[in-house]
């Protein structure tokens, strides 16, 4: 299958389809029992047991003309809009997703779909937790505190009613990797299910790109001016000299706002996020330079060489000479 065939199939009517452009009622995949109440929810719960039988990702193109209910499952759901828009309901929150974006629910995010039209093509990407292998997901984390954040949301650790939307719709090289995705899964040759599973990763690093440069990047909104990240990538870049009364004053904030808000939504105070980017700044120029250990610790911000080895060691685990020595 090339491009202009996933596209063909992509938009031709499937079976269930047929059905709900006449009916306009939504129809069940399977034997009917996918969406159940458990006894923890008033909210119906997607049943895994349909989706994996063939691996930890399961891609469908998600049926158009008819309302999908209000529900909620315990897997990671990618939603790419591949033509046209589609409208979601996250969290009772109204979202829009336009052609090439991508939006990233976490488990137990409810959420419900009006009606798709005709050239509204969505495709449902979703991956068990594990998939989030903790090898990738520190691949991640370790490149700063801006994807650590991202990291976070999907991560056991947090509360699970998170959702990131990603403006993704300029990013060629993003939509050309999808693309590839597909038609692997929805024509499936020799080893397409390795391709899937290899193009994941690829995939997650490229939507760290995206976020990486687009500065309208929607997380629930700080305020009207600025929102969550523009505040860590901020840190990220300025966390040699930045204060969080000069970070205060940078996106005009009350400097005791701004430091509850960053510990309530990244579970760490201002100081703990300087200095966690100090130690992945370190950790890097360990792995990838022959500079001294003096030097590292200098130009990540430390006077003291002492109190640079005491954090490190608090942070890593091992000294940075045992770091760099493990690595190599």
């Amino acid at each position: 299958m090339n491009h202009q065939q996933l596209d063909q199939y992509l938009r031709k009517l499937d079976d269930i389809e047929k059905i709900q452009i006449i009916t306009h009622e939504n129809v069940n995949d399977y034997d009917g029992n996918e969406l159940i109440v458990e006894s923890d929810s008033s909210i119906p719960r997607l049943q895994e047991k349909y989706f994996f039988n063939k691996g930890p990702i399961y891609i469908s193109k998600h049926h158009r003309f008819a309302e999908m209910p209000l529900h909620m499952h315990t897997f990671i759901e990618m939603n790419y809009v591949y033509s046209g828009e589609c409208h979601q309901i996250l969290n009772g929150k109204k979202v829009k997703l336009t052609q090439g974006q991508i939006c990233l629910l976490d488990k137990d995010v409810p959420h419900s779909l009006p009606a798709l039209r005709e050239n509204d093509i969505l495709v449902n990407i979703i991956m068990k937790k594990e998939t989030f292998s903790m090898a990738f997901l520190g691949q991640l984390s370790n490149k700063g505190i801006v994807s650590s954040f991202l990291v976070d949301a999907v991560s056991e650790n947090q509360r699970h009613d998170r959702y990131l939307l990603f403006h993704s719709q300029d990013n060629e090289n993003l939509q050309f990797i999808i693309r590839n995705m597909l038609c692997e899964y929805f024509d499936p040759q020799d080893y397409s299910l390795e391709m899937v599973n290899y193009y994941m990763p690829i995939l997650f690093t490229e939507l760290m790109r995206v976020y990486q440069l687009d500065k309208n990047f929607e997380l629930s909104k700080t305020s009207r001016k600025t929102n969550i990240i523009e505040i860590l990538q901020y840190i990220e870049q300025h966390y040699k000299e930045c204060t969080l009364t000069s970070l205060a004053e940078t996106f005009s904030f009350n400097a005791n706002y701004l430091g509850n808000m960053l510990k309530e939504r990244t579970g760490k105070t201002f100081l703990e996020l300087v200095q966690t980017q100090r130690m992945i700044e370190a950790a890097s120029l360990l792995n990838d330079t022959d500079k001294s250990i003096d030097e590292v610790a200098y130009q990540v911000g430390y006077d003291s060489l002492s109190f640079f080895y005491r954090k490190f060691k608090e942070h890593y685990g091992e000294t940075p000479s045992r770091f760099r020595k493990n690595l190599k």
